[in-house]
């Protein structure tokens, strides 16, 4: 760990004679461009071609050059939304072109009540479309919302604390638990780190970094897979890491993203061939004419605009032409009375106030209605684009599975989801094999032993907020964990009490400390005789989660046996590297020890094994019963060995309780469903079969990854018999790519989200919509339309 270690050399927060050693000529020129590829290149290439150091940063008369020459870390685009343009694009199209040449000629003539009436139509209808597209357009604000506003960098060897948008690339970035990443960074050195990209992958398991370098053949990984990266506007959940700013403003991913929302970044595959210049000039035209843009509904109106406006002229023409062409003042009035008698003044005006009524009867919905012609648009959808986690999913990890293990095939338990994941009321806990729900308090101790590991080895808090609304803190998986204990009744406070406990009534969040009802008695103690009860269990020690080792533990003392007892979890090779016993029969002798053998390792793997084709993440639990009463200043190398294994836990994101209704509902319209999730392979599967996106026996062709749907070239996904119902580990120009597919196979698709990586796709399809509780800001704004309840 270089940077965290002091061996003599690198001193923070003071000055060092480093100045002729901090100063590198870069190797590549291009050095602002190597975001791309930065994690296929080792640190030591990557400080060459930087012309950086990874231990004392730039200088800071380099940092200000570099500063200058690429530009400050922000979004560009414009500070605020164009009120004229919005104004001109409501005015400029067809019918209400029409409308105005019709209100000309009815001033012209002078008929004051036919030009009155025009002109409030054409008033109304602007002032109403106005309104509802400059509240739309305002995206780029609450994407710039989501950067850091400072960050702390290395620059001469001096640690220092600065603007994050005076960062370059090439600036050596400290980061540590809860900040947010100012910009694209490659990992120099780590510990124990772990970062949330849900808003760029979708994923709501924090993401545990590495430095490894990538082989070069790597070079496309997703970004969610790239470990020895950390990106722009993320959040750091857990230890500490620095590492070299690699991209910087609208080279970060955040900017690519923004260049898609303001259609600035061309999507990936686009046909290489360029059209001949008659196609592509006959195109534009369309386009300037509304006859190939907009919705069905606008096209339908535009082209019935030009046909009415052809008709006029040509009901002038008949006028003349009877008159033998001899013009004088009555011809010209009857000739403009003609051609206004054709022209359908309210049809604009009726149109706008059905959209109107539509949007408050929407409303009463819970939905509310950004753009107007959305509405319209809902109607001719083909396929449902969405996304998983926080759209099809409630966006919160649950314990899905548990598993006992014992010699005669172990006891696999299921737990239900209430509409609130957190909810430990909402749900039950059943036997697998015969489906009877378990009561807290009737658990035989060798189930209760399982699930107190799950509990106390933990420190997850859940509480009630003010508004009795459940909130958690913590990593996702031990928030799933505390719950599933909280259901049986065996929650982290009905067992033992942290030293800080009494402050539970000032609101105070202690380590470990979870405030909750029991759910098993009506009614909740009171701080003073809850703090009166003797609790069984007193935390002794805590050793945290390591990201290398995949595994923690904890130490309580056991009031009721008198003794020092380890509890332990994490990944199920790490727990069972250690495990050199395992129960015979926890249902009936859970107090028996049998050596762990061969054969039961094979079990517990095939186990493991069938709960991850499910889709779930597994955690392997296990215990040691500690011979000293003394164990402070207690080694890990005392702890870590002769563990008893004991149980598996299976987690998962769970899908909303009225997904499945809504799948089905609209296969039964004729109405094509697709998953597009940042989420791993197996997960999407599992999760698509649940909801019944795709059948057990779909073909190999129904489920994809993004690199392999990124691979194919337009012309390679538009011969493929349909589209793929689900893409994995989606990057948000995948998703973006699936729209422009579908619109090329003549498709009217609409997109489903609520992270700021839906947010091209949202603003790029026909239809988007957004999640109103869980959903970021961006997306939100790049919707048309914003689902109040879920």
């Amino acid at each position: 760990m270089r940077i965290f270690q002091n061996k003599g050399g690198l001193k923070l927060k003071s000055r060092t004679s480093t100045g002729a050693s901090v100063f590198v000529i870069p190797t590549n020129p291009n050095y602002g461009s190597l975001g791309p590829t930065a994690h296929t290149i080792s640190v030591g290439q990557l400080a060459e071609e930087m012309g950086t150091s990874s231990t004392e940063g730039l200088s800071r008369h380099e940092a200000a050059r570099r500063l200058e020459a690429c530009g400050a870390n922000a979004l560009e685009g414009d500070e605020g939304v164009s009120a004229i343009k919005v104004l001109l694009k409501q005015c400029g199209n067809a019918l209400t072109l029409v409308l105005f040449a019709a209100l000309a000629l009815s001033l012209g003539v002078e008929d004051w009540i036919e030009g009155g009436v025009i002109g409030a139509i054409i008033v109304l209808n602007t002032t109403v479309g106005f309104i509802q597209e400059y509240r739309a357009e305002k995206t780029m604000d609450s994407l710039r919302e989501l950067s850091s506003p400072a960050a702390c960098v290395i620059r001469h060897g001096e640690s220092m604390t600065i603007p994050a948008k005076d960062i370059v690339p090439g600036d050596l970035i400290m980061i540590k638990a809860g900040d947010v990443v100012s910009a694209d960074i490659r990992l120099v050195s780590l510990s124990n780190l772990e970062v949330s990209e849900q808003l760029l992958t979708g994923e709501s398991v924090p993401v545990v970094k590495s430095e490894q370098t990538f082989n070069s053949e790597d070079q496309d990984l997703p970004i969610g897979d790239r470990l020895n990266l950390c990106y722009s506007s993320t959040i750091v959940t857990k230890g500490r890491g620095a590492g070299i700013v690699v991209s910087t403003g609208m080279n970060t991913q955040i900017g690519l993203i923004a260049k898609a929302i303001s259609g600035k970044n061309p999507s990936q595959n686009q046909d290489a061939t360029p059209q001949p210049f008659f196609k592509r000039a006959w195109a534009n035209i369309l386009g300037w004419l509304g006859l190939n843009t907009g919705t069905p509904l606008q096209i339908k109106l535009n082209k019935l605009a030009y046909l009415l406006f052809a008709g006029a002229i040509l009901l002038v023409i008949i006028v003349f032409s009877v008159a033998r062409f001899h013009i004088d003042e009555s011809v010209i009035l009857y000739a403009i009375a003609a051609a206004l008698s054709i022209i359908p003044e309210s049809l604009v005006a009726v149109l706008t106030l059905t959209m109107a009524v539509g949007t408050k009867r929407m409303a009463k919905e819970h939905v509310i209605v950004r753009k107007l012609d959305a509405l319209e648009n809902l109607g001719g959808v083909t396929d449902v684009c969405s996304d998983k986690t926080g759209t099809l999913t409630l966006g919160k990890m649950s314990v899905r599975k548990f598993w006992l293990a014992a010699d005669n095939g172990g006891v696999e338990y299921s737990a239900d989801t209430a509409h609130d994941a957190l909810d430990p009321g909402g749900g039950g806990v059943r036997t697998e094999s015969d489906n009877v729900v378990l009561t807290p308090g009737t658990l035989h101790e060798g189930l209760s032993q399982a699930v107190r590991i799950a509990s106390l080895c933990n420190v997850a808090t859940i509480q009630k907020n003010t508004q009795d609304e459940w909130q958690s803190t913590g990593d996702p998986t031990e928030v799933a964990l505390q719950v599933f204990a909280m259901k049986l009744g065996l929650g982290r406070t009905t067992l033992t009490r942290d030293s800080m406990d009494q402050n539970t009534s000032q609101g105070m969040q202690t380590r470990g400390q979870i405030i909750e009802k029991d759910i098993s008695e009506k009614t909740d103690l009171d701080d003073e005789k809850r703090s009166s009860i003797p609790m069984r269990f007193e935390l002794k020690v805590e050793c945290p989660f390591s990201s290398e080792l995949k595994r923690m533990w904890t130490i309580y003392w056991d009031n009721e046996k008198k003794q020092n007892i380890c509890l332990i979890k994490g990944a199920l090779e790490s727990i069972l590297d250690l495990s050199t016993f395992h129960l015979p029969s926890p249902t009936d002798d859970p107090s028996t020890l049998a050596p762990m053998t061969a054969a039961v390792k094979d079990a517990v793997h095939i186990k493991a094994e069938e709960l991850a084709s499910q889709g779930l993440r597994v955690i392997a639990m296990g215990q040691r019963t500690l011979p000293m009463n003394n164990v402070a200043g207690i080694t890990r190398e005392e702890v870590e060995k002769e563990c008893t294994f004991v149980a598996l836990a299976g987690i998962f994101d769970p899908p909303r309780p009225e997904t499945l209704g809504a799948v089905r509902a609209f296969k039964g319209a004729g109405i094509v469903v697709h998953m597009l999730t940042g989420d791993h392979l197996t997960t999407a599967r599992a999760i698509a079969e649940s909801v019944e996106i795709i059948t057990p026996g779909a073909p190999n062709s129904a489920v994809m990854t993004a690199a392999e749907f990124d691979k194919l070239t337009d012309e390679e996904v538009d011969v493929l018999p349909e589209l793929p119902l689900v893409i994995a580990r989606c990057a948000p120009e995948t998703k973006v790519r699936m729209i422009h597919a579908g619109k090329r196979r003549g498709k009217h698709m609409s997109m489903s989200g609520d992270g700021v990586n839906d947010s091209p796709a949202l603003k790029l399809a026909p239809v988007g919509i957004a999640m109103g509780l869980a959903g970021s800001d961006v997306a939100k704004d790049a919707s048309d339309l914003v689902l109040t309840d879920e």
